[in-house]
């Protein structure tokens, strides 16, 4: 017997505009892809019996008899659909999540930037050399009390070992946003220690996984969208991740 509530892909206790907000969402993504494949075809033929079933309150209650009384043994393995379904709901909580880490993101750009004045630079080490043979550069990290940035060597010398420097850090996840070396030769002036932070060049990044993971949690959103979604909100959530730990 045809579970119709899995086909639907709503549950025994849905209410009346559940089943219809359902069997919409179900007949417009179905219709499209019936045109051309023969199983979407019949799988759409399906939702509409589901729909004239349930949609009906005394259809609805007799069936409810009928399923009630079938034995759990003969209910039907779930659908690739359904479980589709069950992606759809881990899918969603991920891009929740994501999209509140967006958020604590832009307030931590927003909030009152920390500042650490007298930082001691207790290491400058060079960590990256460019692969261009015409245009050679070195980066290097810096190491203090309270902070850890990079610095590109068109900056190098504003910043060396055992000078006095003051940092200010976001308050939140302390990304380092501009540095000042009262000992270097260019004047005191607070100037940015690299071009490529999260808030910098890669700020892009953020933005898109924001909206990413925010048209996977809008509600009325197919499973299909919303699987799709959390895949490609993960993997930038993964060059995010590496971009706050690089930079």
């Amino acid at each position: 017997m045809q579970n119709y509530y899995r086909i639907l892909g709503v549950g025994p206790l849905a209410t009346a505009v559940q089943i219809e907000q359902a069997y919409a969402r179900q007949r417009a993504r179905l219709k499209r892809l019936a045109a051309t494949d023969r199983a979407m075809k019949a799988r759409l033929a399906e939702v509409e019996t589901g729909f004239d079933i349930l949609g009906n309150p005394r259809r609805r209650m007799a069936y409810d008899l009928l399923l009630a009384q079938q034995p759990e043994g003969d209910t039907p393995a779930a659908r690739p659909d359904d479980r589709l379904v069950g992606y759809a709901r881990v899918g969603r909580r991920l891009n929740a999540a994501l999209l509140l880490g967006c958020l604590v993101l832009a307030l931590d750009w927003a909030l009152p930037q920390r500042e650490f004045a007298g930082e001691t630079v207790r290491s400058r080490t060079p960590v990256a050399v460019s692969s261009a043979l015409s245009d050679p550069q070195i980066a290097y990290r810096v190491h203090t009390a309270h902070a850890t940035f990079r610095l590109p060597s068109s900056i190098g010398h504003r910043v060396r070992e055992n000078q006095q420097i003051t940092v200010w850090k976001t308050p939140l996840l302390g990304v380092v946003q501009f540095v000042s070396s009262p000992d270097s030769p260019d004047g005191s002036a607070p100037f940015r220690p690299h071009g490529g932070g999260i808030y910098g060049a890669f700020a892009l990044l953020p933005l898109l996984l924001g909206l990413v993971a925010g048209v996977g949690v809008w509600p009325g959103r197919a499973p299909e969208t919303v699987v799709n979604t959390a895949a490609v909100s993960g993997l930038l959530a993964v060059l995010v991740l590496v971009v706050l730990l690089w930079f």
